[in-house]
């Protein structure tokens, strides 16, 4: 058997630490997209009233309040650190805010679109702090499934609902 001098690495660990590398480097993709592949509901991000905050507060945490050690170990074993929850819909001021900001050419609602009939506002709780995250609303014209991962913006959340 040939000898390697000091501090060479044999074929065998090269390539171990090739397929090692290519292996977390997939990983890393594969969580990439699949994080990418989660559906952003979010149309429109506007500032949240007090109410909203508190009824989106209290629901979140009665939600997580309801869930089992098992439930609740589950989200830290999928990491899933947000829940995402409906509080109350957008007042007239906040409708009046997402209607100019469809008038913009650039506006993620789409330049001339119409709005729309009706608007839903989903806000974020956080599993680890027990509170809403910010003071955002994020509009959306469609509600994920109970349970589903849903994106709003820059949060991945398993979506609660409203009760």
């Amino acid at each position: 058997m040939p000898r390697f001098p000091v501090g060479t690495i044999d074929m065998k660990t090269r390539i171990g630490i090739a397929i090692l590398a290519i292996a977390v480097l997939t990983g890393c993709a594969t969580t990439d997209a699949v994080l990418k592949s989660v559906k952003n509901f979010a149309i429109g991000i506007y500032r949240s009233t007090p109410e909203q905050i508190r009824v989106a507060d209290s629901r979140a945490t009665a939600e997580y309040n309801r869930m089992s050690v098992a439930e609740k170990q589950e989200l830290k074993d999928n990491g899933t650190r947000y829940l995402a929850v409906r509080t109350n819909d957008p007042n007239p001021a906040q409708m009046a805010e997402i209607k100019k900001e469809m008038k913009k050419p650039r506006s993620r609602y789409g330049s001339g679109s119409s709005a729309p009939k009706k608007v839903y506002c989903v806000m974020i709780w956080d599993t680890y702090s027990k509170e809403v995250v910010g003071n955002q609303c994020y509009a959306t014209v469609k509600l994920p499934q109970q349970n589903e991962m849903a994106r709003f913006e820059t949060y991945t959340a398993q979506y609660v609902g409203s009760f």
